[in-house]
């Protein structure tokens, strides 16, 4: 299977590939699925794509630390996901450092990735350097294991590189490609000391990081938030071009996502037409808990998916172990698309407590999920709500499988009309994108993803002289009859040069457009 997308090292650069005008646009994709959050070592504020448990660990993982992510993208394969993209935020700090020695002044290397369990070493030797030429020398820097298990992961080797800033071989210019280290600061005055052992006689030596264990701190709600400006936190994924459901991951295992931070996380989904699933609150441990704090919170949002409870570890002696999230397992049934009513989800976990019927209900009519134990190996998942309630949303919103179908389809038509971003805005191209996006409705009707009458249009489409009379780009209104027949969701989809913005508006056939 392609993958999605190809690991993206470059902020604010987006790979878009879509159908051309006469080309269909495909009814099933796949749902892009994003986890943001801590991670043990690794690309830090990069997105990087996942096909499994086993890359996980070789890119992100350590014997050093049992990694809360881990177990998430484990449910998340073992529930029908096929690709994660993944984003590790780290506590803001100094990265583990690399110390050469020499007669002019330490060389001094910073890790690109940072945290303290990057284990990085180096070695410095001499060899095929002329005897008289006293500036060049050559590097290598391993990244490994861990020091216990010095199992070689990665490893670049530099030859003939010199501290002279005006050579081409330049340690500092060499170094701008290096996926492992970066100089800090000027280079010293003397290339470094031959490390110790690597002269060719007897095991080689290295040189160890050091890391900056404040930076092992879980990070704070501003750091999973990052910054716009510098594509970072949540943000990194404006380096993905399309995204459906964003995992946010508190900073540590007994913390919540404070509200600042689900506010931003919110607010950014809601801009990129995806939804946000979050875990259930830490004080959330019986069903009056929920329904008290939910009855106090003003937060309501289609956008978001919630859940209680949590899961739990059991010992061998029947004691609880420690509490589990069960984002990914979710995330993986709903990758599928499968029906959000009451769903079986494969876990190795129980949950943590078993609401009844009636409590599952209440719990639903607060906008939260219900898991409740089923056949040994499974949990099921009921509700089929959003955190929308009843705050001035459409009643719509408040399923789940609606307002997910409604995400997929308004992206789905985003994503594959975007080639008409760069045609002229003439009649031709307005019908050319009216007949491709009625095609797929049609399909999508077909398929059962709208509500079908026969006296009554599933769907309209409008792009022409009325949708496009404001400046240049690219405008249409697309309208969804989700739940009843002729009954429709209104979109407009605005397309310029850099992006196509997805608004929700009042507007029913017959009418007149309506922010």
């Amino acid at each position: 299977m392609r993958p999605l997308l190809p690991e993206l090292s470059g902020a604010g650069i987006r790979v878009i590939e879509s159908p051309a005008g006469e080309e269909p646009i495909p009814l099933r994709r796949e749902t892009v699925t994003a986890f943001v959050g801590p991670a043990p070592r690794g690309p830090a504020n990069i997105p990087v794509v996942i096909g499994s448990v086993a890359e996980f660990r070789r890119r992100f993982g350590s014997p050093a630390e049992r990694s809360r992510l881990e177990w998430i993208l484990g449910q998340f394969f073992d529930n029908g996901g096929r690709q994660a993209v993944v984003v590790r935020v780290p506590r803001s700090g100094r990265p583990s450092r690399i110390t050469l020695p020499g007669p002019g002044g330490t060389l001094d290397l910073d890790a690109v990735n940072p945290g303290p369990l990057e284990y990085l070493r180096a070695t410095v030797d001499y060899d095929g350097i002329p005897p008289t030429d006293l500036w060049r020398f050559n590097l290598t820097v391993q990244r490994i294991r861990s020091p216990a298990n010095p199992l070689v992961e990665e490893q670049e080797t530099w030859r003939a590189v010199t501290i002279a800033p005006d050579d081409d071989a330049f340690i500092g210019e060499a170094l701008a490609g290096s996926a492992l280290v970066r100089l800090q600061g000027d280079a010293p005055r003397a290339r470094p000391f031959l490390t110790s052992g690597a002269t060719g006689f007897g095991p080689i030596g290295y040189v160890p990081g050091r890391g900056d264990w404040r930076s092992a701190a879980p990070p704070s709600d501003y750091d999973l938030i990052g910054s716009a400006e510098d594509a970072t936190g949540i943000h990194a994924l404006e380096q993905v071009a399309n995204v459906d459901l964003v995992c946010l991951l508190s900073g540590a295992p007994k913390a919540d996502v404070g509200p600042v931070g689900i506010f931003v996380a919110e607010r950014y989904c809601a801009r990129r037409n995806a939804m946000l699933l979050l875990d259930p609150l830490a004080s959330w441990s019986r069903v009056e808990d929920v329904t008290r704090s939910q009855s106090a919170s003003v937060l309501a949002s289609p956008n978001i998916i919630t859940y209680f409870p949590r899961l739990t570890e059991i010992a061998t002696d029947g004691r609880r172990v420690r509490s589990l999230s069960a984002i990914g397992a979710i995330a993986g049934m709903l990758a599928t698309g499968s029906p959000a009513e009451t769903v079986l989800l494969r876990s190795r976990a129980r949950v943590a407590v078993e609401p009844d019927d009636e409590q599952a209900a209440l719990l639903a009519r607060r906008g939260v999920n219900v898991l409740r134990g089923a056949a040994p190996g499974f949990i099921s998942f009921s509700g089929n709500v959003t955190l929308a309630r009843s705050h001035g949303s459409r009643r719509e919103w408040r399923q789940l499988s609606v307002r997910r179908q409604a995400v997929l389809t308004a992206g789905t038509i985003a994503r594959s009309t975007r080639w008409a971003a760069v045609h002229k805005g003439d009649a031709d191209t307005w019908r050319a994108v009216a007949t491709q996006v009625a095609r797929y409705l049609t399909e999508s009707a077909a398929a059962g993803f709208l509500a079908v009458d026969a006296a009554r249009p599933p769907f309209y489409v409008k792009c022409d002289q009325d949708t496009n009379s404001q400046g240049s780009g690219l405008s249409f209104v697309v309208g969804l009859a989700l739940t009843r027949p002729g009954d429709f969701v209104a979109f407009r989809f605005e397309h310029d040069a850099a992006d196509c913005r997805i608004s929700e508006i009042a507007w029913q056939p017959g009418q007149s457009l309506s922010a």
